[in-house]
């Protein structure tokens, strides 16, 4: 009896480290340094090893860590304590994540679905083999009335719960106060490894000295803006049926070989 429980006990146990490089659901937090351009045609000179380039006519999101000094295309992973899918607690670190820079297009914005799905995030940490490919990028919801000039033509001054998405944007920006804004936006896409398994990631950004009018401004005059961003990672699925039934399976086999050398 105790061999069989044994036996049982090993496989279980090669079943759980079979599945710890793969996550299916859960979620966890990312944060970092975030740069994004207006049309394109800007070099960016973020430190002595890292130079963001996007090209003429298309509008680039770039990423790094938060450490100093800055590790382009990185960021910082945490995961919530207690149980949360089968996401683990050692997939969180410094760097514990590599980030994907974007270009709309060709990662065009309100394009539901687009293909091929891009890499967008892979992992260093937990023996994770998972990557997030990106294939949405939905739009912003705000519309462009509350915008200024030349994103909108609104030229009220700023106040707290005004609104603005700039036309083709995925960017939802709100003024917290006068002299205070914040920026939404949200990726998804589905996963490399698993049939079925999908993924969204909302993000946020907190401008705690500029209205999102200054904000437009200095895009308009330089660019891009950039700031820190903090984002939740939510992973949504089940393994696909045929390794459920194939560990079905195992274990009924197991099961009926527990009592035959119990009835011995």
């Amino acid at each position: 009896m105790r061999r069989g429980i044994a036996i049982i006990g090993v496989v279980l146990g090669m079943a759980a480290s079979s599945f710890a490089s793969t996550i299916t659901n859960g979620s966890f937090d990312i944060t970092g340094n975030i740069w994004v351009t207006g049309n394109g045609g800007v070099t960016i000179v973020v430190s002595p090893t890292i130079t963001f380039v996007c090209p003429a006519g298309v509008s680039c999101i770039f990423w790094a860590d938060t450490s100093a000094p800055l590790i382009a295309n990185k960021a910082n992973v945490t995961v919530p304590g207690g149980p949360n899918g089968d996401i683990p607690p050692a997939l969180a670190g410094n760097d514990a994540a590599n980030v994907s820079n974007l270009m709309n297009p060709p990662e065009t914005v309100g394009n539901a679905g687009f293909a091929p799905a891009m890499l967008y995030m892979s992992f260093n940490n937990a023996g994770v083999t998972t990557q997030l490919l990106l294939n949405q990028i939905p739009p912003g919801i705000d519309g462009n009335a509350g915008c200024p000039p030349p994103f909108g033509p609104s030229v009220a001054a700023p106040a707290a719960g005004q609104i603005c998405t700039p036309p083709g944007s995925l960017f939802n920006l709100q003024n917290l106060s006068s002299t205070k804004s914040s920026v939404s936006w949200q990726l998804a896409g589905i996963t490399n490894d698993t049939p079925g398994v999908t993924w969204s990631g909302t993000y946020t950004s907190q401008f705690n000295t500029q209205p999102f009018q200054t904000v437009l401004a200095n895009l308009a005059a330089n660019g891009f803006v950039t700031n820190t961003y903090s984002a939740n990672i939510t992973l949504t699925g089940v393994p696909e049926p045929a390794t459920l039934f194939m560990i079905g399976t195992g274990l009924i086999g197991l099961a009926a070989l527990v009592r035959r050398r119990v009835s011995k």
